[in-house]
């Protein structure tokens, strides 16, 4: 019965912290740049020289995705050492039965 509580718990708590990271994900999406509908200049807009544009790459950082896996990574991770830190655990437990 305990083990079957600390699964559970372990697994509600594994599911709340996705959601909220996925939750904080959503929002943290950047949006895009609202649109000027007025004319936001007074006098005629100056011109550039006449040579070729260049390319500019504006990066706003990495993509919502990227957290996700890095979170999903990090349960995993979590999942692994509780499940292993279990077994210590047990074996510990079953070998000093034992003597």
């Amino acid at each position: 019965m305990t083990a079957i509580r600390r699964l559970i718990t372990t697994v509600l708590a594994t599911v709340g912290t996705v959601a909220g990271l996925l939750v904080t994900a959503t929002l943290a999406v950047a949006a895009p740049a609202p649109v000027n509908d007025g004319n936001a200049f007074t006098g005629p807009v100056p011109q550039g020289p006449a040579t070729a544009p260049s390319t500019t790459i504006v990066n706003s950082g990495s993509p919502w995705w990227t957290f996700v896996l890095v979170a999903a990574a990090a349960v995993a991770v979590t999942l692994l050492v509780i499940r292993a830190v279990s077994r210590m655990h047990r074996h510990a437990a079953t070998a000093q039965l034992a003597h």
